[in-house]
């Protein structure tokens, strides 16, 4: 009973040192995030509010995550003083909703006046002092944490020897039989599951270590392979139904005759960040070509569904692309919305909008069409 409780013990510090480290985590995730945010203030704004928006919702989720995890973690409360550290976690949250919002001010209205300067580094140097506290606590807290723990563990161990020594005589008794149950034959088919489900279990583990061959290594998205290989792996949780957008740059190729390669992998990555903001938690987006794209929506509107490819159309009409040889050149692209049916594979919906941006005489320049079935 004495072992029992000990181990609860331990299990319950572990869990609260793990619940520490993932505070600090997202205490440094937050810092990243900062940085971004202060790095987007200085940048050109044909994407700024877009990417306001999508660090402004990191940003919320990680202060909520960090105020979760917190209220979680109840060896935390017994060890500081929780309403100092509560008030820490509200002040992070306003400083950085105050600096936030500033420069999505600045981003709207474009004025770069000295209040507005001021404003921003007052609200940078709250942020930075109290992430610079916040961390400094849980890193104390975590130190005191394993120390406890270890105080705990190496009373347990003695414990357990003791409680062996004292035993010692059915332990013994308990080793024989132990034998005595080894010797017996062995049961063969038990023993050829056993094998086959580890030679399962190292055959995931090598297809995790592989999964470098999914990335596209210019964009860092998924490329075809990974699309699909992920598509599999998760459409038995899909309820809805399942849209594929691709879409590829107009008038791309007789453009990049005119630029350096250097310069056309950097529209590239443009493209495909401006991509990776609309990937949502069941969404995923691809690199599928040098300048094709896809976008695999499940969703149960389809209203809802087109409106967002129809939107990422517009947002990369209106984005600048700086090139060496143009200052500033506004790109346009085409795109196929599709309906998959039931009955038909994501390769073949993805190949079907391939053709029909190459091929059909259809396509327009600067339109999406839509295909409801095929």
């Amino acid at each position: 009973m004495i072992v029992t409780l000990l181990s609860m013990i331990i299990l319950l510090l572990n869990s609260s040192q793990i619940q520490t480290s993932s505070i600090i985590k997202s205490l440094y995730a937050h810092q990243q995030l900062i940085e971004k945010l202060t790095t987007l203030e200085g940048s050109d704004f044909g994407l700024t509010l877009i990417k306001l928006e999508s660090l402004r919702n990191h940003l919320q989720f990680n202060l909520d995550d960090l105020n979760q995890k917190y209220s979680f973690d109840i060896a935390a409360h017994y060890l500081q003083n929780p309403s100092y550290q509560t008030t820490l976690l509200d002040a992070l949250q306003q400083h950085t909703m105050n600096y936030h919002a500033a420069i999505q001010t600045h981003a709207t209205i474009q004025q770069n006046t000295k209040t507005y300067r001021n404003t921003l580094r007052t609200e940078h140097s709250a942020i930075e002092e109290t992430l610079r506290t916040l961390i400094a606590l849980q890193n104390n807290m975590l130190f005191k944490k394993e120390a406890i723990n270890s105080y705990f563990i190496y009373f347990t161990v003695f414990y357990i020897i003791l409680i062996a020594i004292s035993y010692f005589s059915k332990i013994n008794t308990s080793i024989r039989d132990l034998h005595a149950i080894n010797g017996r034959t062995p049961n063969y088919d038990y023993r050829v599951k056993e094998f086959t489900y580890l030679l399962s279990t190292l055959h995931k583990v090598d297809e995790e270590k592989r999964n470098e061959t999914y990335l596209d290594p210019l964009s860092q998205l998924n490329n075809l392979k990974g699309l699909i290989h992920i598509y599999n792996r998760q459409h038995i949780a899909y309820n809805y139904t399942v849209y594929v957008y691709v879409f590829s740059i107009d008038n791309y190729k007789e453009m990049r005759s005119h630029m350096p390669e250097e310069t056309s992998q950097s529209i590239l990555k443009k493209i495909s960040f401006i991509l990776s903001l609309y990937e949502k938690a069941n969404d995923h987006v691809a690199r599928i070509g040098y300048d094709e794209f896809a976008l695999v929506l499940p969703s149960d509107n389809q209203e809802t569904a087109y409106s967002t490819c129809e939107q990422l159309r517009k947002t990369i009409e209106e984005t600048r692309f700086k090139t060496e040889r143009i200052n500033v050149q506004h790109l346009t692209i085409s795109g196929i919305f599709i309906v998959k049916p039931k009955d038909k594979t994501i390769e073949s919906a993805i190949e079907y909008g391939r053709q029909f941006l190459k091929t059909s005489p259809k396509r327009q320049i600067n339109t999406n069409s839509i295909v409801l079935s095929f």
